[in-house]
């Protein structure tokens, strides 16, 4: 009994530091490649599953498998559902790839079928929750659509060349609020400047990317950034960060589409390469308004 008790805690105390290990796995190497959340979401599956099946070849013991998730559940609580709760059925596919991996070897020797099945099943859940259910919550979380009275702005030109620094009557103004040291701005960036060639034909429509000494940027240092990436977006600069404040925004991007009567319609918070549709979505708004 005593030897069996001590093996247990062995296997166990092994999961947890599995668990623990899988932290920079699921997460920093995850992140390393994409700050996609579905890329994250895999990266848990893969990993969880291949532990579970590791610990599993030896003993269906439950509590390991609890050890070895606690570790990424935790930081996926605190960095992801504190912000974004809707992601939620994230952790039950983590908990199936535990509990399929920890029985999988077991019933694979007896019941092929049903092991072969479960492993199905969890690829199908995991399809649907990365193709469709993330990117539809993502848009939810960061997008509103509204008609609200702007506050007065004046943003300071930084490029050359016509640069919309208010909003004007007839036009519609896309504002990017930017941070040249922003990881989720950095991966929206490609997305806004397609966007605006998208709507290259409509000359009703200005884009303006917005930096600020909030963010750690300064005019002259935004407009090297541009300049090193070739970019042809118009760039303003906020100082203090008092159109952005006035907007009643919280942090960075943040993008603010103003119509022709210079009402505010649209506002999206944040971004995620997990956002498939953000271009279209935005491409379509405009094209509405």
């Amino acid at each position: 009994m005593e030897t069996t008790s001590t093996s247990s805690w062995k296997l166990r105390l092994a999961a947890l530091g599995l668990g623990i290990l899988g932290v920079p796995f699921v997460y920093l190497i995850a992140l390393k490649i994409s700050n996609d959340l579905r890329l994250i979401s895999v990266s848990g599956i893969i990993f969880l599953f291949s532990a579970a099946l590791l610990l599993g070849r030896k003993k269906h013991d439950w509590v390991s498998g609890i050890l070895l998730i606690t570790p990424v559940v935790v930081v996926f609580a605190y960095e992801v559902l504190n912000k974004i709760p809707t992601l939620w059925p994230n952790l039950v596919l983590w908990a199936a790839a535990v509990a399929i991996g920890l029985v999988f070897v077991g019933i694979l020797r007896t019941r092929m079928s049903t092991a072969l099945a479960l492993v199905a099943a969890l690829l199908i859940g995991t399809v649907w929750f990365c193709g469709w259910y993330t990117p539809k919550q993502l848009a939810a979380a960061f997008s509103k659509v509204k008609d609200a009275s702007a506050p007065s702005f004046e943003l300071q030109p930084v490029s050359n060349g016509s640069v919309p620094t208010s909003s004007k009557a007839g036009k519609i103004l896309v504002v990017d609020f930017f941070s040249t040291t922003c990881a989720p701005c950095m991966a929206e960036l490609p997305q806004i400047v397609a966007a605006r060639q998208d709507l290259a034909g409509n000359n009703d429509v200005d884009f303006v990317l917005v930096a600020s000494d909030l963010g750690r940027d300064t005019p002259d240092g935004f407009r090297a950034f541009a300049q090193r990436r070739g970019l042809t977006l118009p760039l303003a600069f906020d100082v203090g960060g008092k159109a952005h404040d006035g907007f009643g925004l919280n942090g960075v991007p943040a993008l603010v589409v103003l119509d022709r009567a210079g009402r505010v319609r649209f506002t999206h918070e944040g971004y995620n390469p997990a956002e498939k549709n953000f271009r279209q979505d935005l491409v379509d708004l405009l094209k509405t308004l």
